[in-house]
């Protein structure tokens, strides 16, 4: 796996969370066309979003100074 810095992680990992709670809200959505094509999407996103975290854990278990998860990612907010 390519190394990234930690900043580039972080950004990371609240991007892909924002992009997973749009789709989860577009499939929420009465006026949705195409929620086959959605739940592809948020099912791709959610598999980088675990593997985000994975990398995350890692790093952390290296010793690295990173932000609690939950400070990067609040799953009772609302991003999007």
């Amino acid at each position: 796996m390519p190394v990234i810095d930690n900043e580039t992680l972080l950004a990371s990992l609240q991007a892909v969370f924002k992009t997973v709670n749009h789709y989860k809200a577009l499939l929420d959505s009465e006026t949705l066309r195409d929620p086959e094509n959605v739940s592809e999407l948020l099912f791709f996103y959610n598999e980088a979003l675990e593997a985000l975290k994975g990398v995350y854990e890692e790093e952390v278990s290296k010793g690295e100074d990173l932000p609690p998860l939950q400070a990067i990612i609040n799953p009772t907010k609302k991003t999007y």
